[in-house]
């Protein structure tokens, strides 16, 4: 609210109260009309950036940026967002409101790092601690740290929250202790009345089909989609959704959509390659694969997948040596000795009678 009235105050002393035209020629309504665009639905977000951006240049406050970031954010034009709240936390690098917000989109984003550095730089000064104990809990749980999610969730005092706020407590305590939404009961509750909630909602989407029929989830999808499609990650369930139904090509197109409403993210560059992977696509498959970075957390999945792909792309020379190379850095992981001795050596029988080049046991 205190935003609405910043920017309120901003529009009145750049405009009078009639119906006048800028030095664009573009028409600015009048206050009223301005005062009800602000406080209509969200629907009406697309409108306040317009006005927003008619009204920011170069050298204007940090806090337009701010605010015009925020409302991109809840039309979930994440990457846009991330510019302009990058901008404003150049000029005002330890504002509370600004690395909140700055957190958020890096988490949207899939910048989970990122975003667990902004939150715990504010964790202790946050008014509403189960907000950034929630954040906390959902980053640490995408870095795949439950230990730590566990700890957070601990710390939310559950008798305070809202109806929301307690079945998106039980949701991450399901995932932290199963890795997944356990409970049938927990999923009934995700319905039409809470599905608003676009944390609620996307755990929804995630696991949506293990639970309802392809009908009824697409049914829902197109509706999210529709009020919301610059949204990354309804794209990215679109894309997931025409896999599943064997629409390859329009999934395609979804995934190439997905990754123009993204900053580049290992995570999505993961899911095409695997993507590319299932319908034998190896050449652009590798493409995304080698735009990871080697810190990802499921970085053994990446030369695994690259291995595969050389040796079905005939290239065995370039497969041996990643075999070589990778050996020495995952000693524990069988897949990449499996995956060698199933085109290069003789697997041992369990009467070790088959001799096995890569081994020095002998029968």
């Amino acid at each position: 609210m205190k935003e609405k009235y910043i920017l309120l105050s901003i529009i009145f002393s750049l405009i009078s109260c009639e119906t006048t035209q800028d030095f664009k020629g573009e028409i600015i309504p009048d206050q009223k009309y301005i005062s009800k665009l602000l406080n209509a639905d969200k629907g009406q977000n697309k409108k306040v950036v317009s006005y927003l951006s008619q009204i920011i240049e170069d050298g204007s406050s940090s806090h337009l940026y701010y605010l015009r970031a925020k409302y991109l954010v809840e039309s979930r034009q994440y990457k846009k967002a991330n510019v302009d709240i990058q901008i404003s936390l150049k000029s005002s690098p330890n504002d509370v409101d600004y690395l909140l917000l700055a957190g958020q989109i890096a988490l949207n984003l899939e910048q989970y790092t990122s975003a667990s550095n902004y939150f715990n730089l504010i964790k202790s000064t946050v008014k509403n601690q189960s907000f950034i104990l929630f954040l906390l809990t959902e980053v640490s749980i995408k870095l795949n740290e439950y230990s730590l999610a566990n700890y957070y969730l601990n710390q939310v005092n559950v008798n305070h929250l809202s109806n929301n706020d307690q079945l998106y407590y039980s949701i991450l305590r399901s995932i932290c202790s199963n890795r997944q939404i356990s409970s049938q009961l927990i999923w009934n509750k995700l319905d039409a009345n809470n599905l608003n909630d676009v944390r609620l909602q996307r755990f929804f989407l995630e696991n949506g089909l293990t639970y309802t029929s392809k009908y009824l989830y697409q049914e829902q999808l197109l509706q999210f989609l529709n009020e919301y499609p610059n949204d990354p990650h309804l794209v990215r369930f679109w894309a997931r959704f025409l896999n599943q139904i064997n629409q390859f090509q329009m999934a395609e197109l979804a995934y190439k959509k997905a990754i123009d409403l993204f900053e580049p993210t290992d995570y999505l560059y993961l899911e095409i390659g695997s993507f590319y992977m299932k319908h034998r696509n190896y050449t652009l498959a590798l493409f995304y694969l080698n735009q990871i970075k080697p810190d990802i957390k499921s970085f053994s999945e990446v030369p695994f997948l690259k291995s595969k792909c050389y040796l079905y792309l005939g290239e065995k020379i370039r497969y041996k040596s990643m075999m070589d190379s990778i050996k020495l850095i995952f000693k524990n992981d069988q897949r990449f000795y499996q995956l060698k001795m199933k085109y290069f050596g003789n697997l041992l029988d369990s009467n070790l009678t088959v001799s096995d080049s890569l081994l020095t046991i002998k029968p």
